[in-house]
C-alpha cells in the first residue's frame, strides 16, 4: 500500500482547506469527449453537484394534471411548469429537474459551504401556455416533488480515454466532498464530489488517488506511553483508492470510484495522478 512521504503529509495536513483549494495548477491539454456507454447514462446523468449559490430559476414544478394533488411525480405524469411562452418555453425543450438536500445540517446554500444539487429526472416540454407549460418525464433518478426548479439539459459526456500518469501530485491536493442527498460513503463503481474544478485545473478524464488522514482517529487513552503520543501525529496519509473524473463544473467535480480498498469518505485527501 503506498502511503504519502511522512514530512510531506505532516505540511500538506496544517494547511487550510482553503488554502490548497486557491492553489491553481496548469490545465491539462484538452481531451476527445464521446457518449457514454448506454448502463452509464442515467447515472452520470443523475449525478449530483454542489452550490453555493441559491438558484435563480424561476421555472419551477407546480404540479400535475390530476384530478388530485400529487406532492411527487414521476413517469406518466404530465407535469405542470410555472412558466410559459413568456419565460422562453417552447415544445420539445428538455430540462433536469432539480433541488437543494440539507447538507451538514443546512438546507440553504452560502459562500463556505455548499450545499447538495440532487437531480429528480428530466422532462420534456409537450405543451406551452403564456404562463404555464406541460412536460412530460422522460426519466426518473427520484420522485419529482412539487417546487423543484428546472435547469437546462445537456447529455452527459465522458472522456474517450482517462489521462497517463502514474506519480501522484502531492502539491495540490483537494477533498472528497459529498454524493447524491449528501452521502458521505461510496464504494466501487458509484459516484460522489470533489473540491476540484475547472478554475483548479480538473479535467474530465482525469485521476486521483485517494488518501486518508488516520491520525484523527487515534485513540489515545491512559495506557498509551509518552512516546506514543508524541508520535502519531507523524502517521502518513494512506492510500484508500482511485478516481476518475466524469463530470467537471468551475469549483467542483463529479468523480467515479475505479478502486476501493475501503469506502471513500467525504473529507478524505486527493492527488492528482501525473
Amino acid at each position: 500500500m503506498r502511503v504519502v512521504p511522512g514530512l510531506t503529509a505532516v505540511a500538506l495536513l496544517v494547511c487550510s482547506s482553503s488554502a490548497l483549494h486557491a492553489q491553481a495548477p496548469a490545465v491539462p491539454a484538452e481531451t476527445a469527449m464521446v457518449a457514454p456507454p448506454g448502463w452509464m447514462y442515467n447515472d452520470l446523468a443523475c449525478a449530483a453537484s454542489l452550490t453555493t449559490e441559491v438558484p435563480s430559476a424561476k421555472l419551477r414544478v407546480l404540479g400535475s394534471q390530476d384530478t388530485i394533488i400529487k406532492h411527487m411525480l414521476g413517469p406518466g405524469d404530465t407535469v405542470v411548469i410555472a412558466g410559459g411562452s413568456a419565460a422562453g418555453l417552447q415544445p420539445g425543450q428538455q430540462f433536469f429537474v432539480r433541488r437543494m438536500v440539507r447538507t451538514n445540517g443546512e438546507t440553504k446554500p452560502r459562500p463556505g459551504h455548499p450545499i447538495s444539487v440532487h437531480t429528480a429526472g428530466w422532462i420534456q416540454i409537450v405543451g406551452v401556455d403564456t404562463t404555464v407549460a406541460t412536460a412530460t418525464v422522460l426519466h426518473a433518478c427520484d420522485g419529482i416533488l412539487l417546487d423543484d426548479y428546472l435547469e437546462p439539459f445537456s447529455a452527459p459526456m465522458v472522456a474517450a480515454h482517462p489521462t497517463e500518469g502514474s506519480s501522484p501530485e502531492y502539491a495540490n491536493m483537494g477533498r472528497i466532498t459529498f454524493g447524491d442527498n449528501a452521502m458521505q460513503n461510496v464504494g466501487m463503481g458509484q459516484l460522489i464530489g470533489i473540491d476540484r474544478g475547472t478554475k483548479q485545473g480538473a479535467a474530465v478524464g482525469q485521476r486521483y488517488l485517494v488518501f486518508r488522514d488516520k491520525r484523527s482517529l487515534r485513540n489515545e487513552g491512559a495506557d498509551y506511553s509518552m512516546t506514543f503520543v508524541e508520535n502519531t501525529s507523524k502517521i502518513p496519509l494512506v492510500e484508500v483508492g482511485e478516481i476518475l473524473v466524469v463530470a467537471v463544473r468551475p469549483d467542483e467535480s463529479t468523480v467515479q470510484v475505479l478502486v476501493s480498498k475501503d469506502a471513500i469518505t467525504s473529507g478524505d485527501f486527493i492527488a492528482e495522478i501525473r
